[in-house]
């Protein structure tokens, strides 16, 4: 087991929704964030990493034939499996970034304050492997937050480096940016899709904010993450 597996299984023990995931005004306007950035489209695959105990898992499992949850905790994934029972479309895997991504070709991929978690040299890495699978018609969403971290990385650092090596790996991108209050948003996608298939990320105004609750600070050696 890995020092991070550790330490998550470790704050998850504690406490099974450590960032108040279910409840949180500020978590659950990010999810409608996230989701109003996309394109209006029946995604084949989707793939979110860091996807903790499950809620916005649970909100993508409508719009994707297919959902994969991927984590480092085991013990989030057990509680993200219960939450999800329902939906058979759903499936998790526990897996370290990014050597454990999976090779699948997701025309969807959400990676929703995990960035920073990572190296810049394990941003790279998984910037290749992703698109190395990533088809002509995919979209990947970053969501980051905008306060301290605790980690090496800050949000808005790790999501310009990911763009950055994304476009190295994968050749040229269109790419709009949108957030809401102490949170940013971005979507990718190749060249010319997003000139076809219009996102409002484009436009900040237009993303839904969780206003009134400007976010809260971390629990106890454990930055962000969901």
């Amino acid at each position: 087991m890995s020092g991070r597996e550790r330490r998550f299984d470790r704050l998850y023990a504690s406490d099974p929704d450590p960032w108040g995931f279910r409840d949180r005004p500020y978590e659950r306007g990010k999810y409608r964030a996230s989701l109003a950035a996309l394109p209006t489209r029946r995604w084949r695959v989707a793939i979110e990493a860091g996807c903790s105990i499950g809620e916005l898992t649970r909100l993508l499992s409508t719009t994707a034939d297919r959902v994969i949850g991927i984590d480092v905790s085991g013990v989030a994934l057990e509680i993200a499996a219960r939450r999800c029972a329902d939906r058979p479309n759903v499936a998790f895997l526990r897996a370290e970034l990014p050597e454990g991504w999976p090779e699948l070709a997701a025309d969807l991929i959400i990676l929703s304050e995990v960035l920073y978690f990572l190296t810049a040299a394990e941003i790279d890495r998984l910037a290749a492997r992703i698109a190395g699978l990533w088809p002509a018609d995919g979209y990947c969403l970053l969501v980051n937050w905008l306060g301290p971290t605790g980690e090496a990385l800050q949000g808005e650092e790790a999501a310009r480096l990911f763009l950055a090596r994304l476009a190295a790996h994968a050749g040229p991108l269109d790419h709009a940016t949108g957030g809401g209050t102490g949170y940013r948003i971005d979507l990718a996608s190749r060249s010319g899709r997003l000139s076809r298939e219009r996102s409002p990320c484009g436009d900040s105004a237009e993303i839904p904010d969780a206003a009134g609750d400007p976010g809260y600070p971390a629990p106890p050696d454990a930055g962000r993450d969901g």
